[in-house]
């Protein structure tokens, strides 16, 4: 089956399990693809998590259930996975900012996700350049931030990130310190927690043979490097097999456009799976990152 039934595949089997244990891997296996590979491509497309997704389906479900019948309160909880109904009354109050006894009230406002669907067209009317490399393990150092991509938060996050290390010095410190010839200035996206709706993104260089910019470990604890001026955390991209799909034109905001369209487009038509670990900015370009000839590149790992 093409990406789109597979990823129909996978929200189906979520749908027929809102009454019941949500399971990621059952899921990723209706959808004939990897656990990461699926929450990874449903988050960046839809901007939830599939847990996410199905935590706001099933609520959704259990609103219009105390508003159209007289199930009672408990029995609803415990069909929609909650293990009490004190758990279901303060997610319910979360979402609907009311108790799930004023769900049953004349006038009360809800609210409604609607079962999601993907349809992608892959048209092909803009071309997308790409190249596959096999590169050893890169030991890297940064300075990382936990970001959030929960409805899309992360595209918000991490320009924020730069920004800010822009403001305090971060970025000329690590430009002092970068590696001649090496790859510069990146942005890593690592150690994600799809479960959990996270991943950390540092802002990296290659780590100096000298132990530079610090000393080793210092005040910030294990694998960090503190010099006063700079904490890096030293951390180590595996060897991998990667896709470097190249954005052309001012960096914003063509960059995030090319990497929702390496998930939305390139992912599905090249048949390619991610392998689940790091994804990599690379800044390659010394030029204006507000011109039409500058160019970057959004690297992701393949099984």
């Amino acid at each position: 089956m093409d990406w789109q039934e597979r990823m129909r595949a996978g929200i189906s089997w979520i749908e027929s399990r809102l009454a019941g244990e949500f399971d990621i891997e059952e899921a990723a296996r209706a959808a004939n693809t990897s656990p990461f590979h699926f929450m990874r491509m449903f988050d960046v497309i839809a901007g939830v998590s599939p847990a996410e997704y199905a935590r706001r389906r099933r609520l959704s479900r259990a609103a219009m259930d105390l508003a159209t019948s007289d199930e009672r309160i408990i029995d609803i909880a415990l069909k929609y996975g909650y293990e009490s109904p004190d758990s279901f009354t303060r997610a319910f109050k979360r979402e609907f900012d009311c108790l799930p006894s004023d769900a049953r009230k004349p006038g009360t406002a809800l609210h409604s996700y609607q079962p999601l669907s993907f349809s992608v067209a892959l048209s092909g009317a803009t071309a997308m350049e790409f190249r596959i490399e096999r590169r050893p393990a890169l030991p890297l150092t940064g300075i990382p931030t936990r970001i959030s991509t929960e409805n899309g938060e992360n595209f918000r996050q991490v320009p924020l990130c730069w920004k800010a290390a822009e403001a305090d010095g971060t970025l000329k410190a690590l430009c002092s310190r970068l590696r001649p010839g090496g790859l510069g200035l990146l942005g890593v996206c690592h150690e994600f927690d799809m479960a959990r709706g996270d991943f950390t993104y540092s802002i990296a260089m290659e780590r100096p043979d000298d132990g530079a910019p610090g000393t080793g470990p210092g005040e910030a604890g294990p694998g960090s490097r503190d010099d006063g001026e700079l904490r890096c955390v030293d951390f180590e991209i595996p060897a991998a097999t990667w896709a470097r799909i190249t954005s052309r034109g001012p960096l914003v905001p063509n960059f995030q456009n090319t990497i929702k369209r390496v998930f939305s487009e390139w992912f599905p038509a090249s048949g390619k799976e991610h392998a689940g670990t790091a994804e990599i900015e690379y800044y390659g370009c010394d030029g204006d990152p507000g011109s039409a000839e500058y160019w970057c590149e959004y690297w992701v790992p393949l099984r």
